[in-house]
C-alpha cells in the first residue's frame, strides 16, 4: 500500500487531539496507558470491548492480560454509534462525528475495510491479533466476529498512533460528540 496525496481528504492532521488517558477518570481501569499500537503483519481487530465481556474485567487469566498489553482503548468519542472503517495509507479514519451522519463521502482512493463497526457502550479496542494470542481469547475475537459485533482488518505493517479528530461542533453541544478517531502511521 502506498501513501496517497489525497489522503488529507481523509482525516485533517490540524484537526487531531490526544485520546483521552482512561487512567485519569479510573486509576484501576485494565488497559494500557498508551495511544499507540504495533502491527507486523498480523490483522487488527476493532470491537466495542463489552463483546469480549469478563475477559475485559478479569485481573489474572491470560486473556485479559494479554488485551490490556496489546490492546489499546478509545472512549469520550460520542458513545453509542455506528461507522464504517476507512483506509488511506497512513491514515486509518472511524468516521464517528454525528456532523458527518449524513453528508460524509468517501473520498476517493479511500478504501472500505468494513462497512460497519458498532459500539454500544462508548468504547473501542484496537486489538492486534498476534501469534501469541491465548487460545480462549481467539476463540472470542473469532466469535465476535463471526456475530458481525467486530472488525478483522489488515493494513500495513508499522506503529500507528490514535487521535481524536475534532470536528467543530455547535456551540453549546458536546464537542465528544463530534469526534473521529484516526489511527496514524508513524
Amino acid at each position: 500500500m502506498t501513501t496517497n496525496s489525497n489522503c488529507s481528504d481523509l482525516a485533517d492532521q490540524k484537526r487531531f487531539r490526544p485520546i483521552q488517558d482512561q487512567h485519569k477518570w479510573s486509576p484501576d481501569c485494565m488497559v494500557a496507558v498508551d495511544d499507540s499500537f504495533e502491527l507486523q503483519d498480523e490483522f487488527l481487530f476493532i470491537t466495542d470491548p463489552i463483546h469480549l465481556g469478563q475477559t475485559m474485567s478479569a485481573s489474572t487469566d491470560p486473556s485479559a492480560s494479554y488485551v490490556r498489553t496489546r490492546g489499546l482503548t478509545v472512549t469520550h468519542y460520542g458513545g453509542k454509534a455506528s461507522c464504517p472503517v476507512l483506509w488511506c495509507n497512513p491514515y486509518l479514519l472511524l468516521p464517528l462525528s454525528q456532523s458527518l451522519e449524513e453528508k460524509f463521502l468517501v473520498p476517493a482512493n479511500t478504501e472500505t475495510l468494513a462497512e460497519k463497526i458498532s459500539c454500544h457502550s462508548g468504547a473501542l479496542l484496537f486489538l492486534p491479533l498476534t501469534d501469541d494470542i491465548p487460545q480462549s481469547l481467539r476463540d472470542q475475537v473469532d466469535e465476535v466476529y463471526t456475530d458481525q459485533n467486530g472488525a478483522k482488518i489488515k493494513i500495513a505493517a508499522g506503529t500507528y498512533r490514535v487521535f481524536y479528530e475534532q470536528l467543530e461542533s455547535p456551540q453549546g453541544s458536546q464537542e465528544e460528540l463530534y469526534r473521529n478517531i484516526v489511527a496514524q502511521k508513524q
